[in-house]
C-alpha cells in the first residue's frame, strides 16, 4: 500500500485547528455563565465587606459549585470519564511539579515587592483564597474549559478563545479592560504551561496560587482573618470531592470489566 507524505501534516493541522464541536460546549457555557454570574453577585452585590455572603458566592456557588462540581460530575457521571481527563492524574506529577517551581522563579520577586509592608493578618487570607481559587482556576479553565474548546476546534482556537472568556471572567472582579488585555496574555501563558504535561499540578498548589495572590493584594482586597478558616475548608472539601469521585469511578471500570 502506497503511503502519503502529507498524512503526518494532516495529522498536525488537525490538532491545531479543527471545527468538531459537541454536546460538552452546552455544559462548558452554562458552567462559564454560571461561573461570571456568581461572581458579579459576590463582588457587586454582597461585597467583600460582608464575609459570609461573598464567601458563600464566591467560594461555594461560584468555584464550587459551578467551577468544580459541574466540570467533575459531568467527566463522570456524562463523559463516562476519569478526573484525569481534567488533569487531576499522577501522571508526570514530578516532571509537572519540577516546572511549576522554575515558573516560580520567575514571579517570585513581585510578589515579595507586592506583599512587603502589608501585615500577616490581612495576607493569611489573601494565600488561603488563592489556593483555594487557585485550585479551581487550574481545573476549571485548563483542565476543563481549554481542553473542550480544544477538543472542539484545535489548540490555537482553544487557547485564544479560552484566553479571552478568562480574561472575561475578571469583569467579575472589577478590573479594566487594559487589565483584561494583560489577563489574557496570562490565560495563554497558563494554557502553554499546561499543555506540557497535562497536569494541574504544573500550576498548583503554588505557581498559579502566587499569580492570584498577587493580583488580589494589588487590587486591594481585604479579608478578615476568620475567612482563612472558610477558604481552608472549601480547599479541603474540593480535594475530598475529587478523591471520592476518583473511587467512584474505579468502581465504574471494576463494574463494567
Amino acid at each position: 500500500m502506497k503511503s502519503n507524505p502529507t498524512n503526518g501534516y494532516r495529522i498536525r493541522l488537525d490538532a491545531l485547528f479543527r471545527f468538531k464541536p459537541n454536546k460538552s460546549l452546552i455544559a462548558v457555557a452554562i458552567s462559564y455563565l454560571a461561573v461570571i454570574g456568581f461572581l458579579s453577585l459576590a463582588t457587586y452585590v454582597a461585597t467583600p465587606a460582608h464575609g459570609m455572603y461573598y464567601f458563600l458566592l464566591y467560594a461555594v456557588a461560584c468555584a464550587g459549585i459551578a467551577g468544580i462540581a459541574t466540570p467533575f460530575l459531568w467527566t463522570l457521571f456524562v463523559e463516562r470519564k476519569s478526573l484525569a481527563t481534567l488533569g487531576i492524574t499522577r501522571k508526570r506529577i514530578w516532571w509537572s511539579l519540577s516546572l511549576q517551581v522554575i515558573f516560580v522563579l520567575f514571579i517570585q520577586g513581585e510578589l515579595v515587592r507586592t506583599l512587603q509592608g502589608k501585615p500577616w493578618e490581612r495576607i493569611v487570607p489573601l494565600v488561603a483564597l488563592s489556593l483555594a481559587i487557585g485550585f479551581f482556576e487550574a481545573v476549571f479553565w485548563r483542565g476543563w474549559l481549554f481542553q473542550k474548546l480544544e477538543s472542539a476546534f484545535g489548540i490555537v482556537p482553544g487557547m485564544f478563545f479560552g484566553s479571552a472568556l478568562y480574561a472575561m471572567f475578571h469583569i467579575g472582579y472589577g478590573m479594566t479592560g487594559s487589565e483584561m488585555v494583560f489577563l489574557f496574555f496570562i490565560g495563554l501563558m497558563f494554557c502553554a504551561a499546561f499543555m506540557l504535561t497535562r497536569n494541574i499540578f504544573i500550576l498548583w498548589p503554588v505557581f498559579q496560587p502566587m499569580g492570584q495572590l498577587i493580583t488580589v493584594a494589588k487590587e486591594g482586597l481585604e479579608l478578615p482573618l476568620i475567612a482563612t478558616l472558610g477558604f481552608v475548608e472549601i480547599l479541603i472539601l474540593f480535594l475530598v470531592f475529587a478523591l471520592i469521585l476518583t473511587r467512584k469511578h474505579k468502581k465504574m471500570v471494576k463494574a463494567t470489566a
